[in-house]
């Protein structure tokens, strides 16, 4: 991964872990039920894929992407566990390049309330100088609800993997906690620069997203 304080904070907040242990990606454990009561799921037929995207697919969902963005190679995840990590290629940039990353909880780990809550005190104490912004409500195609919020912080900079030299710069991540009528449930991140942050590509990508309760499976694929 890039050595700088992006990816050590992606790690270190990637999971609700004090809820479930991880939200793994390669987890070999049956998938449960955990029913949520009157819930009403999104049709999957919502979900749009922009022309020339291409779907890449994960275990119990998919989500379309740019076709210049490729997986992140083993040596650059920021989150191992995570189930997908697709951005542009790290080449040596001067900062990090856009990343989507993808994640799986295949335990019981409470509705999405609470899931919200456990997360935002988890990038709170690994991004002190961070400013966490107030949520909202997404409509993900195959979810009973979904909620989003962005996380603004600053980073000092550094020497990559690849030995160059990153630059200070401001990083946005926007956080999607979506909810589903079992489990798993699911988890999405998309992280860049404050002047490579893309609204519009974002939005592209959240329309995109089909989750599915009681779904297992392998890691992510190209479509």
């Amino acid at each position: 991964m890039l050595r700088h304080r992006l990816p050590a904070a992606l790690a270190a907040a990637a999971v609700p872990a004090l809820l479930a242990g991880a939200l793994t990606a390669c987890s070999s454990a049956a998938v449960h039920t955990q029913p949520v009561a009157a819930a009403t799921t999104v049709p999957a037929a919502r979900a749009t894929v922009p022309p020339g995207w291409i779907v890449r697919r994960g275990p119990g969902f998919t989500v379309a992407l740019p076709p210049t963005w490729t997986p992140r190679p083993d040596g650059q995840r920021a989150a191992p566990a995570a189930a997908l990590e697709i951005g542009v290629p790290f080449t040596g940039q001067s900062t990090p390049p856009p990343l989507l990353t993808g994640f799986v909880e295949r335990d019981r780990v409470g509705p999405l309330d609470v899931r919200e809550q456990v997360l935002r005190a988890q990038l709170s104490a690994a991004l002190p100088g961070a400013t966490i912004g107030t949520s909202r409500h997404l409509g993900i195609a195959g979810s009973t609800d979904a909620v989003t919020f962005d996380v603004v912080d600053p980073d000092d900079g550094g020497t990559s993997v690849l030995g160059t030299r990153l630059e200070a710069c401001v990083i946005r991540q926007r956080e999607l906690i979506v909810e589903t009528s079992g489990l798993p449930k699911y988890g999405f991140r998309y992280a860049a620069t404050t002047a490579e942050f893309d609204e519009q590509l974002w939005r592209q990508v959240a329309g995109s997203v089909v989750v599915t309760a009681g779904a297992s499976g392998a890691g992510a694929t190209g479509g």
